[in-house]
């Protein structure tokens, strides 16, 4: 695979991705977002993808198309409305947005009781589990737990923190003891979480976009296979 073309990819079509989900231009501009990829590098990223098996196929597809940069923006906005879970991410965002606020002033203050590590696992598969098809499984037997709905992700990332806050130890036992149980989202976020601490700087905690899932990748594929 050429060097660097998921990330070129990625780069290419993420202010698309924020203009179709409604995500507001402040949280990860895109110049924190390009030097986020270009820090990761298609190989971990790839990593990261391969426990949910997000990304499968896409390192020879890349190989054989355009360059992103030839795509028209309209059919990059095609791309990004033709995900029917493009509506969710910008609830999502703004509640993983709220979350790392409250959790950090927490840890800063000396008030969160639990394990930071935990916590951080949980958020990122509450935030990403919605949007990919090894999601659902998972989600199923959360809800149980959170009396929620299992299409709402934002209301189970809220609710999760107001149980940290609370100090409600055995419920977070129960979220971390569930997200366990599925050994390859424990791969993914410890992947993830790794992959994010390796970083020589400190991304800004302005808010939190989910990755890349399987059916917009799917959506992507089938763009690029009509423009290549």
């Amino acid at each position: 695979m050429k060097r660097d073309s998921v990330v070129r990819w990625l780069k290419a079509g993420y202010p698309y991705f924020k203009e179709g989900s409604g995500i507001p231009a402040w949280i990860v501009p895109e110049h924190t977002f390009d030097r986020f990829t270009d820090e990761l590098g298609d190989e971990s990223i790839l990593e990261i993808c391969r426990p949910l098996q997000v990304a499968d196929g896409i390192e020879e597809l890349v190989d054989r198309c355009r360059d992103p940069e030839m795509v028209p923006a309209e059919m990059w906005r095609m791309a990004v409305t033709r995900w029917p879970a493009h509506t969710l991410v910008k609830p999502t965002t703004v509640a993983c947005l709220h979350a790392a606020a409250s959790i950090l002033s927490q840890f800063q203050q000396g008030r969160l009781a639990a394990d930071p590590l935990v916590v951080c696992r949980a958020l990122a598969v509450l935030g990403y589990a919605p949007f990919v098809p090894a999601g659902g499984r998972l989600l199923q037997e959360l809800v149980s737990h959170f009396q929620g709905d299992v299409g709402e992700p934002a209301h189970l990332v809220k609710k999760y923190v107001e149980a940290v806050s609370r100090g409600d130890a055995a419920f977070i036992e129960k979220i971390d003891d569930c997200i366990q149980k599925h050994s390859y989202w424990m791969e993914w976020a410890t992947r993830s979480l790794q992959r994010i601490r390796d970083i020589p700087y400190t991304p800004k905690p302005i808010g939190v976009t989910p990755p890349l899932s399987g059916e917009l990748i799917s959506v992507l594929v089938q763009m690029m296979k009509e423009v290549g």
